[in-house]
């Protein structure tokens, strides 16, 4: 197996002249080295950057169109720390305040993945509600997509950045934490949305970054978010093309190079969540995705 070195945090990188951004390589160059962290002064010893091993909690996906009491004990038995409370097809009420709560006796509930915004004032209502109805049942940090719901397509980078900025800083007021989720987007882009947020952290997708058989996109990424990273979500596909590609399988079941990203997060220092989202497969599967996981970011 070929080790990737990915350099050790450093600031966020942002667009400069040429196009190019602070941490993304040149074309044909090597990911590491003085690419991204520079080259070492003449005539002075290189000190190489030691890691900090840390125990890293591993979590399972949930599925809101379905009841969260049998996911989560399917989850508890496969051996998964805690669930990720999905929000994206159900209302914050009450209601369902109170049996997720009663679910998150039986796993903890650590993390939320909120809904498609459509980046409306309506809709920063709405989301800053599902802070309130979820954060008593255990979530701190509250996934989210900068790429907008279907019957919202168009709405303009700007108008997204602002609006995200709202919910961020109405995170922050209430304790929590907003993560940004790569899904399609260039990286420039990112870098200027995170430069725009500095109060926003970074969710690195490891099977998004990796569709359309592109293996340097994930350490790209992480390269340029990795201050910034407080959770991973981490799936197995075949890097087809597009959502049709995107495949949400056990690990191994697909062709992307996950230990040698998962070494490459733990090598940095990683100590927050990593939320596997599995869509399909079986029991087994499930509970050897766990096995493989916990090896890698803690072994």
């Amino acid at each position: 197996m070929v080790r990737r070195v990915v350099p050790p945090p450093r600031d966020l990188g942002i667009p400069r002249r040429g196009g190019r951004l602070r941490g993304e390589r040149r074309p044909g160059a090597p990911l590491g080295g003085s690419e991204v962290g520079g080259s070492p002064p003449r005539g002075k010893a290189y000190v190489s950057w030691q890691p900090r091993y840390r125990v890293v909690r591993i979590g399972g996906s949930t599925y809101s169109k379905r009841p969260f009491e049998p996911q989560v004990r399917e989850l508890k038995e496969a051996g998964f720390d805690y669930w990720e409370f999905d929000l994206s097809w159900i209302d914050p009420t009450p209601k369902l305040q109170a049996e997720a709560t009663a679910v998150a006796g039986i796993l903890p509930a650590e993390t939320a993945h909120l809904p498609p915004p459509r980046f409306t004032k309506e809709d920063q209502v709405r989301f800053q509600r599902f802070l309130d109805i979820a954060a008593p049942v255990g979530p701190k940090f509250f996934n989210i997509h900068l790429m907008p719901a279907k019957a919202a397509a168009g709405v303009p980078l700007d108008v997204r950045t602002a609006w995200l900025a709202e919910l961020v800083d109405a995170a922050h007021s209430r304790g929590l934490t907003i993560t940004l989720e790569n899904v399609e987007e260039p990286l420039s882009i990112l870098a200027e949305v995170f430069t725009r947020i500095p109060r926003m952290k970074a969710c690195l997708d490891i099977g998004h970054a990796s569709l359309d058989g592109d293996n340097d996109r994930p350490f790209q990424l992480l390269s340029l978010i990795r201050d910034r990273l407080a959770l991973v979500h981490a799936h197995d596909n075949r890097q087809g093309h597009g959502e049709a590609g995107d495949l949400h399988l056990p690990f191994g079941r697909g062709t992307i190079q996950l230990e040698t990203i998962l070494r490459s997060i733990r090598d940095g220092g990683f100590d927050g969540h990593v939320t596997l989202e599995l869509f399909t497969g079986t029991k087994e599967e499930r509970t050897e995705s766990v096995a493989k996981a916990r090896a890698w970011l803690n072994g």
